[in-house]
């Protein structure tokens, strides 16, 4: 199975729907220095099966794309329906800032 990537803001309005939900990947350290509004603290290191989200549709995101790509792969092998917010944050810092968030 194979995951969607998508832009920011088709993460954030994903995000938005109650079938969605949306993971920050990144050490937890850099999820408490800014994130998403609504992502879930879930980092690569500890992305196993998610069965507590099976029912819903999974997008990550982390600070370059990197981590996220192997987040998405991963989740996509076992069976969800995953969409990677392609580039990562740091890719999108200036429509972060005009969103109000810090990074």
């Amino acid at each position: 199975m194979e995951f969607t990537n998508i832009t920011l803001q088709e993460g954030i309005d994903r995000s938005k729907q109650d079938d969605h939900v949306m993971f920050d990947v990144r050490e937890p350290y850099r999820y408490k220095q800014g994130h998403l509004e609504g992502a879930l603290s879930m980092p690569y290191g500890v992305i196993k099966d998610q069965e507590a989200f099976r029912d819903k549709k999974i997008i990550v995101y982390c600070d370059f794309g990197g981590q996220s790509m192997l987040a998405a792969r991963h989740l996509a092998e076992q069976g969800y329906e995953v969409y990677n917010i392609v580039g990562g944050i740091y890719y999108y810092r200036g429509e972060l800032t005009s969103l109000g968030l810090k990074l």
